[in-house]
């Protein structure tokens, strides 16, 4: 060992990671990336969210004038936390439906938790403004629709989502109860990623209608699990694989290692049977991103592991991997002509947005459809986000994620824990592929994805924020 720590090509090699990491963190992305950010005894005090506390005081006193506080001072529907756990585990298995009624009891919950809590005070972060200004014109762009009640209606869906954001930040007060809510995740998501596997290894003709038979005659089929479409799984995945692998990591017992990286290894042989070249590209920058973050030495394995791939991978993967440029594959040339078509709807009504649903696309596509291409919804989630919200959504989209990842990031660098930093690390790379797969996909499209995104989001935000209230400890 020490011979190659000697040799010149070594020291050529860490001379170079040295000199790129100092370039790195003095640049200006770096320190932008990392800043902190606290407006928060600011936001206690601005007037909106005192009208919001006097509202709740008077709701309060009639909710203890009736005597509610006594009846439910420790009643089970107090804990939202566990209502909020069990919807978490269940929300990939049941319907849309089930999951929006699901979402109301919780946060019926937790306002009976703010009914019986004296001067209750919301969590404040970086983020929480974003996301309150996005659900704002979310309401707006729904009243404005051109087709209203059809946009009202993916509002009481999507609108009641966006609110778990604020219910997952305000409920969770332990790091046990966080550190549960990722296991759950995880563990979710391998019975998801066993089923998908089962489907490749059993058949599923069901799924051969995503797959180009003159392109890819070595593909039998395309694996969805629970989620109805190949590409909605991917996305699932994209999420949850680099957080399993934070946990592998982050593990102190070598048990609790292996187990982890088993199952990083099922959920990545459940996406590569997906066949969504999106995600391909998706899990490959959360690698290298993850790889980077975590230790810029970490980027010569990564690129190692990816000169084996090809020696390894079926060559049905190989083959779908490798078509990702070509265009003569229809899906290739469907989504082509599909982002043609949005641009053009965007350049119309770009200050004018045209609302949410599939209905309201589909009355607005046709006009501008190109080579008789139909389609539900532009297959790229930014260039839906501006059809549906105008480009001021798509300012506030932009801001959300730009205040996670300068949350996130600066949680990272400040994180005196391991542990901590690496799980931030898997919140961070896993947001990035979906960011990737996004532009390939409407990652938006499933309503259950939507909910399991802005619970990711939440979950990662109040991560970082346990380690700001134990640095206050500390300071105090």
């Amino acid at each position: 060992m020490n011979t190659i720590k000697n040799s010149y090509v070594y020291k050529m090699i860490e001379s170079f990671i040295l000199a790129l990491e100092k370039s790195i963190k003095n640049s200006f992305i770096y320190h932008l990336l990392t800043k902190e950010v606290n407006f928060e005894e600011k936001i206690d005090n601005s007037l909106i969210m005192k009208v919001i506390y006097s509202i709740i005081q008077f709701f309060r006193k009639i909710f203890c004038f009736i005597k509610l506080d006594k009846v439910f001072s420790n009643s089970i529907f107090r804990k939202t936390y566990i209502w909020l756990a069990l919807l978490f585990a269940v929300v990939p298995f049941i319907p849309t439906m089930a999951t929006v009624f699901g979402c109301i009891f919780v946060i019926c919950t937790f306002i009976l938790n703010i009914m019986c809590t004296p001067n209750f005070k919301f969590r404040y972060t970086p983020v929480n403004i974003w996301v309150a200004l996005f659900l704002l014109i979310y309401v707006v762009c729904a009243c404005v629709s051109l087709i209203p009640m059809a946009s009202i209606k993916v509002l009481a869906v999507v609108g009641i989502y966006i609110l778990m954001y604020f219910v997952v930040i305000n409920s969770i007060e332990t790091r046990k109860q966080i550190n549960t809510m990722i296991y759950v995740f995880v563990f979710g998501g391998l019975v998801v990623a066993l089923y998908g596997i089962y489907q490749y290894l059993f058949g599923n003709t069901l799924a051969t209608s995503w797959i180009d038979r003159e392109l890819f005659e070595g593909m039998k089929t395309r694996v969805y699990s629970t989620f109805e479409n190949p590409n909605v799984l991917a996305e699932y995945l994209l999420l949850v694989i680099p957080l399993c692998i934070s946990l592998c990591i982050a593990s102190k017992k070598w048990s609790s290692r292996i187990a982890f990286g088993i199952i990083a290894c099922i959920f990545l042989v459940c996406l590569a049977v997906t066949f969504s070249r999106g995600s391909y590209i998706g899990i490959l920058v959360a690698g290298v991103v993850f790889a980077l973050i975590l230790n810029l030495r970490f980027i010569f394995l990564f690129i190692a592991g990816l000169v084996a791939l090809p020696f390894v991978l079926p060559q049905s993967i190989i083959s779908r991997f490798s078509s990702i440029t070509n265009l003569g594959d229809s899906s290739t040339q469907y989504r082509l002509s599909i982002w043609q078509s949005s641009v053009a709807i965007i350049k119309d009504y770009w200050y004018k947005p045209i609302g949410q649903s599939t209905d309201v696309f589909k009355s607005v596509y046709p006009i501008y459809a190109q080579n008789g291409v139909s389609a539900e919804h532009a297959h790229n989630w930014y260039l839906q986000n501006i059809v549906e919200t105008g480009i001021l959504g798509f300012i506030v989209l932009i801001g959300i994620i730009y205040r996670f990842f300068q949350y996130i990031f600066n949680g990272i660098k400040k994180a005196t824990n391991f542990a901590d930093k690496i799980i931030l690390i898997g919140f961070a790379s896993g947001l990035v592929g979906y960011m990737i797969e996004g532009i390939f996909d409407n990652v938006w499209y499933n309503y259950r994805v939507i909910l399991i995104f802005w619970i990711f989001i939440a979950l990662a935000v109040r991560y970082k924020k346990f380690i700001d209230e134990e640095e206050r400890m500390l300071n105090d």
